[in-house]
C-alpha cells in the first residue's frame, strides 16, 4: 500500500489497468483472460498488482 495508500484509488486503478490489459490481448486476437479465477498461477489482478508493486503503474492527476 506504499505506491497507492488509499485502497479506494488502488481498486479504481488496478480494475482500470486490468480492462487496458484485456483490450490489448483481444488487439492481439486473443481471449481476455478470468480476472480471478484461473488454472494457472498468475491471474490478471496478480499480473496487475505486480506492475504497481514494480512501479510500472500509478495514478496522478497528469494520468
Amino acid at each position: 500500500m506504499s505506491k497507492i495508500p488509499n485502497k479506494y484509488v488502488l481498486t479504481i486503478v488496478c480494475g482500470e489497468r486490468a480492462r487496458e490489459r484485456a483490450k490489448e490481448r483481444m488487439e492481439r486476437n486473443g481471449e481476455p483472460l478470468p480476472l480471478t479465477k484461473y488454472d494457472k498461477k498468475d491471474t490478471e489482478m496478480k499480473k496487475v498488482f505486480k506492475e504497481i508493486l514494480a512501479g510500472k503503474v500509478g495514478y496522478g492527476k497528469d494520468e
